[in-house]
């Protein structure tokens, strides 16, 4: 009998791993919200919005993702998936039948290539530590505090919120449309928080960031907020169908600023969410802006109970 992990051995890359996602969840018989509730039942959060945008990417989960899902599915034991996905991550190609998995060709590295990577990483190590900053440095500070080193906490499968306008709590940033009329579709603008709405989600990302998601409250259907680069809606955030780990336009490191107030700022630290004009007020677009010290650009998130 074939067991689970040689199974996952064969597995090539990594649309054949996501694959092999879809099928476990079909086995499973459970439904994108029976999952989401199973996981809540193992003290683990597993927004169905972050597992539809997984199972449709042709990329590997996060690891703690994959094993949440998993355990959700009702596989005890995540670790030959884990590994699986560890050999992908590594580039090891799947082994062929009756040999054992190996590193690639081009992944053995010669002794000659080794010694040269050691000795530029001691060089590297050297210069990095003669400029590095010392407590008594006045601008040691600043430069160790920058974007994304202080960033709001989230679980590994991504978690509803709420998010509001620091200043003016009882708005939240949700779907609202242009106030200049030249584009007819849904953008994010702050409205009352009682309103009915999509339900949000922050996705985490490997490198700190995170996607800004929305569920339809009719449809379901799932979509990223993203900020538009052209046309009447320059700068305005939309939400766009297709998500995207490596876009840009659609990753945000959520900083804290100071307490419980946050500003969401671009993957690539250039740019923030503020409001525009700066006004905190009913029916203001959310719109890309240079970084400043602006109540305009400062929201409190307010993570929900799963299922909420």
């Amino acid at each position: 009998m074939t067991s689970q992990g040689d199974r996952l051995d064969s597995v090539g890359d990594a649309a054949a791993f996501v694959a092999a996602l879809r099928e476990l969840r079909q086995r499973s018989g459970l439904t994108l919200r029976g999952l989401e509730e199973k996981a809540a039942a193992q003290g683990e959060v597993l927004a169905r919005s972050t597992v539809a945008d997984m199972l449709r990417k042709d990329s590997l989960p996060r690891p703690e993702l994959l094993a949440a899902y998993v355990r959700a599915c009702g596989v005890d034991e995540p670790e030959p998936w884990l590994r699986a996905r560890e050999r992908l991550a590594a580039g090891v190609v799947a082994p062929a039948a009756g040999t054992s998995p190996g590193p690639a060709p081009w992944q053995r590295p010669s002794l000659v290539l080794t010694a040269v990577v050691v000795a530029a990483l001691v060089a590297t190590a050297v210069v990095l530590q003669r400029d590095a900053p010392t407590a008594s440095d006045p601008a040691a500070d600043r430069r160790t505090s920058g974007p994304g080193r202080d960033l709001l906490p989230l679980p590994p499968g991504g978690s509803q919120v709420r998010v509001h306008a620091a200043d003016a709590p009882g708005l939240c940033l949700t779907e609202g449309r242009d106030s200049t009329g030249r584009y007819p579709h849904a953008v994010a603008a702050l409205r009352p928080c009682p309103e009915t709405g999509p339900r949000v989600f922050l996705d985490p990302v490997d490198d700190g960031t995170a996607a800004i998601q929305w569920e339809h409250p009719v449809d379901r259907d799932i979509g990223c907020l993203t900020v538009m680069r052209s046309g009447p809606a320059a700068d305005l955030l939309e939400p766009r169908s297709h998500c995207a780990g490596d876009d840009l336009d659609q990753l945000f490191q959520v900083e804290r600023v100071e307490g419980d107030r946050f500003r969401f700022r671009s993957a690539d630290g250039s740019a923030c969410v503020g409001l525009r004009g700066g006004a905190v007020a009913e029916g203001a677009e959310a719109v890309r802006e240079p970084c400043a010290d602006s109540p305009g650009q400062e929201f409190t998130v307010e993570l929900l109970p799963t299922g909420r």
